[in-house]
């Protein structure tokens, strides 16, 4: 199941993608399809199992880039190109033989939050609400 959430920091906040191979095989899918028609598209909609406190949204960019904070809600904004080269980025991790592995990714703009996708580095239950 891939989990995602904003993890809030005074000195080093990220916004936290986990999950298996699979389940990160199927966000670099996602970002494929928006890198070929960018559109806005809530990632936990497309993506079955997929789980969040926080709403995300991947959005085409405009004047700004990368992850961006709205006030509890989340906008991944991103060019094509910039998708795509994430997507490719994602893949790295989602070999079946791979048991571990992490990427920040930053696209270089002012503001934005880094967004890390892990595998294999947190417990299965990390993200889980236990409301």
């Amino acid at each position: 199941m891939l989990r995602f959430e904003y993890m809030p920091s005074d000195f080093n906040p990220l916004f936290l993608f986990i999950g298996e191979g699979a389940d990160l095989a199927a966000l670099a899918k996602l970002l494929r399809r928006f890198a070929d028609h960018p559109q806005e598209i809530a990632i936990a909609e497309r993506i079955p199992g997929a789980t969040s406190r926080a709403p995300l949204v991947l959005a085409p960019a405009d004047h700004e880039f990368g992850m961006r904070d709205l006030g509890g809600s989340f906008r991944w904004k991103l060019n094509g190109w910039q998708a795509a080269r994430i997507a490719e980025r994602i893949e790295l991790l989602t070999p079946q033989h791979a048991k571990s592995g992490s990427d920040i990714i930053e696209v270089g703009s002012d503001g934005e939050i880094p967004v890390k996708v892990s595998r294999g580095e947190f417990t299965d239950d990390f993200l889980i609400s236990k409301r």
